[in-house]
This record gives C-alpha cells, sequence and structure tokens, in this order.
C-alpha cells in the first residue's frame, strides 16, 4: 500500500538558467555601463572645449583691443613728434632771426623749478614756446600762453600739450604787429575756449614794447 508521500503530485523540476543567457546578460549590462560612461566623457569633453573655446576668444578679443590701442598711441606719438620737430625748425628759424629775442617767464609759486621761454621773430612771423617741469593738466584743464597787454588785456597765443616729463614746445602766434603787449604769461584753464585768462598763472615774464 503506497504511504500517503506515494500517493502525492510528483514535483515540478526546475528549470535551470543557460549559462550562455547569464553570460549575455552580463555582457548586455556591460556594454550599457560603457555606453554611459563614453557618453559622459564625450559630454565632459565637448563642455570643456565650448569652455577652452570661450576662453580663447575672450583672450583673443582682449589682445586685439590690446593692439588697437597700440596703434592709436603710436599714432598720437608720431603725430606729437612731428608736431614737435615742426616746432623745433621754427625755433631754429626764430632764433636764427635777425630780429630774434627770448622772452624768459619766470616760474611762480606754484612750480618754483620749473622753466619756459618764449623765441619770437617779429619778421618771420614766428614764435615758439619751450616749457619743462610742469605737472599734468587736471582732466577738462589745459595750459596755454598768452600776451598781456597794459591794461590786463589778453590775446592768447598757444596751448601746451605736454609729454610724460612736463616738457613741452608749442607753436605760438606772434602778437598783432598793432598790439601793445607788456606780458606773457601760461595759466592753467578751465577749458581751452575761454577767450581770456581765468585760471593759475604758473609762468609770468616781461615783454619789451614793440
Amino acid at each position: 500500500m503506497d504511504t500517503p508521500e506515494a500517493i502525492g503530485a510528483p514535483d515540478t523540476p526546475r528549470r535551470a538558467v543557460s549559462p550562455i543567457w547569464r553570460g549575455l546578460t552580463l555582457l548586455a549590462l556591460a556594454g550599457v555601463v560603457v555606453l554611459a560612461l563614453v557618453a559622459s566623457k564625450y559630454a565632459a569633453a565637448v563642455s570643456y572645449e565650448q569652455v577652452a573655446n570661450s576662453a580663447a576668444r575672450a583672450a583673443l578679443s582682449d589682445r586685439i583691443t590690446s593692439l588697437e590701442q597700440d596703434v592709436v598711441d603710436a599714432h598720437s606719438q608720431v603725430a606729437s613728434l612731428r608736431q614737435q620737430l615742426e616746432a623745433s625748425g621754427q625755433t631754429v628759424r626764430a632764433t636764427l632771426a635777425p630780429d630774434s629775442r627770448i622772452i624768459h617767464l619766470a616760474p611762480l609759486g606754484a612750480v618754483p623749478n620749473a622753466s619756459a621761454a618764449i623765441t619770437e621773430s617779429p619778421i618771420k612771423g614766428e614764435a615758439v614756446l619751450l616749457v619743462s617741469g610742469l605737472p599734468p593738466a587736471p582732466a577738462g584743464e589745459i595750459y596755454e600762453l598768452w600776451w598781456i597787454g597794459p591794461h590786463d588785456e589778453a590775446i592768447k597765443a598757444a596751448v601746451l600739450h605736454l609729454d610724460p616729463h612736463g616738457a613741452a614746445i608749442a607753436t605760438a602766434t606772434p602778437p598783432p604787429a598793432a598790439a601793445r603787449v607788456v606780458a606773457g604769461e601760461v595759466t592753467l584753464q578751465p577749458s581751452q575756449s575761454a577767450d581770456k585768462p581765468g585760471g593759475t598763472i604758473y609762468f609770468r615774464g616781461a615783454t619789451e614794447e614793440r
């Protein structure tokens, strides 16, 4: 007679997982991981390249701006040197003229160690102002030369543009032949549009009557 255990239904056999399928599954998972890593690395490389390109463009733009400013500065220096050369030539001509005279302008309290002189030739109609030792003009102000009459009437003669050492050579307009001039003075003006001196006087010197 069969026992109860023998009468029961037989056990369902478990289906074993093939090693081939297990290997393929692991291989697929590994491939997904590798692709994810590659994609992440590529994204990081693209981002770095964009940042690097942006930095390179910014650096190149700054360099171009700097070179453009250097060109502007070079043109300004050339123009200044040409002006000084022209003024130097006029200084020589005015000095060698038979009627030439040199007017020495004395520095006032603000610049005791500065110097200024005017070389003038009425026959040639040329006058040149030479100065040294002036401090830079503040923003919105400018140095100017004036011819001063006996009643403090003034005639603008020249505008000064100082070099980095505080020196300048400026071509000046001689006073009119009919004008009576008793002095020359250099002032620091609020602007060059003024028609009479009104700023600080830096130099002043008496002239001979013409």
